[in-house]
């Protein structure tokens, strides 16, 4: 009945992998299988059929000897001559079932009548897809009846109307005969033969009509039943499940022959190329109904593009058909299904999913890959063609419809319970975005753990909690709501690892919720419902939020998705907001000492010179720099340096206190801004900076070395019209200073050092 492979598949969906019970009984199913598929199979030399020694039917599978004609020359005058006959080998261990090729194949079969009554007999050839067969009958060496056929033939055209391959056989009685067959075909070799009573034959054709009709007719009430919920729901899972039904339908309607008996009668090219046609839509609409029903691209996004791919494949396979041969298509046809059950299979994997839905379709779908493995483990002659190999396929079909529909019925019932989730969903959504663009609005880090941490009480109804920040290694509160604020007094050390609540999150590193029987410490008592979210950046945990309520909340895994989400969204923010402080605080500082550069320190320096303009506001300026930088550079490297100059800013800061600003001004030189500080105070604060630094020697390379400045002061007057004007005359001070002796402070305008 089935002439070569087809390669449906579907995935079950779920979550975790498979328990060790469903393993092991996938296993021995399996193991099964493989058993009735060998265990029919004997290689036994083909021997004489008694035609008057059985009743009902005979099997000739043992009986046929076959003879290979590579050249397609070969004629049944050749055949029969004594030279050939012993070139024909059994065709059970000849090893030609399931071959693929252009040859030509001579069939000899010969039959006794051993009855003292003539029989009339049937000669079933249950393959369909055979392109040509011609059949001679002899007796007595005198050829008695020729009967040519096949599906490169228009229907009509068979002696007898069957949508298999029938011939009447007339036996004498005692009588020997020998019947030879020419069978060329562009499919996978087999040769299913039996011999029949006529009786037999009828009431056989009576039952299998019966059991076809009702196959076919559920297959068909099953499709229009999916059409009517694709178009109820509009959800194409059910109108690619309709599809594969179809499809798979119109395949087994090829392999039983009824399609061309019924369908296209008098249409043998398309006959022809309808077998690979139908094996391919049938993995195709498979591929499109386990991609779908799986959801696979949302939960592998690589798997689904490959399944695309495949199924893009396919829809060449397609295409191509019409520009090649029959048994080219079928090769290719072939090769496709078993890509598109593999691409299947892997699915399941790369989902791993797991539920009561997908444990029916898991089933289903197991149901009809024993069949298909078979097939295509007989087409590949890793099996040996039988009753299971053959027919498995059709025996795991109608299980499969059954348990598919169950588990798209029970799919159906799910989407109901999710969207009655949707509306909760869409209002966190909602909420949770505009708090995003809140968050993304300031840089203010305290601003945004308090915007977050309310946002997130509000839509998981969880009325405390608080965050818990990331600093210095260490975990410190930051924002809280509700009875939250008693976690101040829990987390002052900033220890979590000894908490199984936080151990537990920063292990995980993903939403956890717990029904109040694993709590963090600082909760209180009566809690029914605590959730926990890592604020996670690039695998690094930046904060821990802590929500938790004394009524009983429950949070779907999509709003944990959601969460997740929204978490992310707050790493972002943080780090951006820390990231503008350091951007900030490069471009106004200098990176070795931390003062001001000089570029933003004029600009600060701008604008309290523009205040002091017209009024009493005193402003003075003090250049300092280093004295013999240069040497100290030179015998003790740059690096003694660097530490020379940032031991120097150390000190003046330390001077200074609020009471200024101080830049960097390039190299060793450094200049102090002093507001509100007239000519005098300028002087004995830089006077009191000189003495600091020749006071307190600077350890270089176990060496104290003692360090002077010069310094240069000038302070704001109606003389003085610009910010230029006031630091080129500290400038001159600073140059009056170091000519004079270094280690001195010099005012403008004066010949006296200090």
């Amino acid at each position: 009945m089935t002439p070569g492979v087809n390669s449906t598949a579907g995935c079950p969906d779920r979550r975790r992998p498979a328990s060790a019970c469903t393993r092991r009984l996938g296993a021995l199913g399996l193991l099964l299988l493989l058993v009735l598929a060998w265990f029919p199979a004997r290689a036994e030399a083909a021997y004489p059929a008694e035609a008057g020694d059985f009743q009902q039917s005979l099997d000739l599978k043992d009986r046929l000897a076959i003879l290979e004609d590579r050249t397609g020359k070969l004629t049944i005058e050749n055949v029969r001559k004594p030279e050939f006959s012993s070139l024909f080998r059994s065709y059970s261990d000849s090893g030609l079932a399931g071959t693929l090729s252009d040859s030509v194949y001579w069939v000899r079969i010969r039959l006794h009548n051993g009855s003292p009554y003539a029989k009339n007999l049937l000669l079933e050839l249950s393959k369909p897809q055979l392109s040509e067969v011609t059949l001679y009958q002899f007796e007595n060496g005198r050829l008695i009846q020729k009967a040519h056929t096949g599906h490169a033939l228009p229907f009509g055209e068979r002696e007898i109307l069957h949508r298999n391959f029938v011939f009447q056989l007339v036996f004498p009685p005692s009588a020997e005969q020998e019947l030879y067959m020419r069978v060329h075909t562009d499919t996978y070799l087999q040769l299913p033969m039996k011999l029949w009573e006529v009786q037999s034959f009828v009431e056989r054709e009576q039952n299998v009509n019966l059991i076809l009709g009702a196959y076919y007719g559920i297959m068909l009430i099953m499709a229009l039943y999916h059409v009517f919920l694709y178009f109820s729901i509009r959800d194409r899972t059910y109108l690619y499940y309709m599809m594969f039904i179809l499809s798979f339908a119109g395949l087994q309607l090829v392999w039983d022959g009824l399609a061309y008996a019924y369908l296209w009668p008098n249409a043998p090219a398309w006959e022809l190329k309808s077998n690979p046609v139908f094996i391919v839509l049938t993995t195709l609409a498979a591929l499109l109904f386990t991609s779908s029903f799986l959801s696979v691209a949302r939960h592998s996004p690589r798997m689904g593009r490959i399944m695309k791919g495949v199924s893009a494949g396919m829809m060449a396979c397609l295409a191509s058909f019409p520009l090649l041969s029959a048994a080219a298509s079928t090769r290719i046809a072939v090769y496709a299904a078993t890509a598109g059950l593999l691409t299947c299979i892997a699915g399941v994997f790369a989902v791993r999913l797991r539920s009561r839905t997908v444990l029916y379709y898991s089933l289903a779908w197991a149901a009809l890959f024993a069949g298909a493995i078979l097939n295509i483990l007989a087409a590949f002659k890793l099996l040996p063609l039988n009753f299971w190999s053959l027919y498995g396929i059709r025996l795991g079909s109608v299980a499969e419809t059954m348990l598919l529909s169950l588990a798209l019925a029970d799919r159906f019932n799910l989407l109901r319970s999710e969207k009655r989730l949707e509306e909760r969903q869409a209002v966190m959504l909602k909420a949770l975005h505009r708090a995003t663009r809140t968050l993304t609005s300031t840089h203010n880090i305290d601003q945004q753990l308090s915007l977050a941490l309310t946002s997130l009480s509000r839509v998981t109804g969880c009325e405390s909690g608080w965050i818990l920040l990331e600093e210095e290694e260490a975990y410190v509160p930051k924002a809280a709501v509700g009875s939250g604020g008693g976690v101040w007094n829990k987390h002052e050390e900033g220890g979590l690892e000894d908490d199984p609540f936080y151990a537990r999150l920063l292990a995980e590193r993903t939403v956890l919720w717990t029904d109040g029987s694993l709590v963090p410490c600082g909760t209180g008592p009566g809690v029914r419902t605590c959730i926990g979210i890592p604020v996670m950046y690039h695998g690094r945990v930046l904060a821990l939020i802590v929500l938790y309520s004394i009524g009983y909340r429950t949070i779907s895994q999509e709003e944990c998705r959601i969460l997740s989400d929204f978490s992310s969204q707050v790493a972002v923010s943080i780090e951006n907001a820390r990231l503008f402080g350091e951007i900030n605080r490069m471009a106004t500082t200098d990176g070795l000492t931390g003062v001001y550069n000089r570029t933003y320190f004029l600009k600060l320096a701008e604008r309290h010179f523009d205040r002091s303009q017209g009024s009493d506001y005193p402003l003075s300026v003090i250049m300092v720099d280093i004295d013999h930088f240069k040497s100290i550079n030179d015998h003790y490297g740059h690096q003694a340096g660097d530490r020379v100059i940032q031991e120097v800013v150390y000190r003046l800061r330390k001077l200074l206190h609020s009471r200024g600003l101080i830049g960097r001004y390039g190299g060793e030189e450094f200049i102090v801004l002093l507001p509100g500080v007239r000519a005098d105070r300028a002087l004995r604060l830089a006077e009191a900076m000189r003495e600091q630094l020749e006071l307190t020697p600077v350890e270089l390379e176990a060496d104290e070395q003692t360090i002077t400045i010069s310094l240069g002061v000038a302070s704001s007057d109606r003389s003085v019209h610009s910010l230029t004007e006031l630091i080129n005359k500290a400038d001159q001070a600073l140059y009056d200073a170091k000519e004079n002796g270094r280690n001195r402070v010099r005012a403008y305008g004066s010949k006296r050092s200090v």
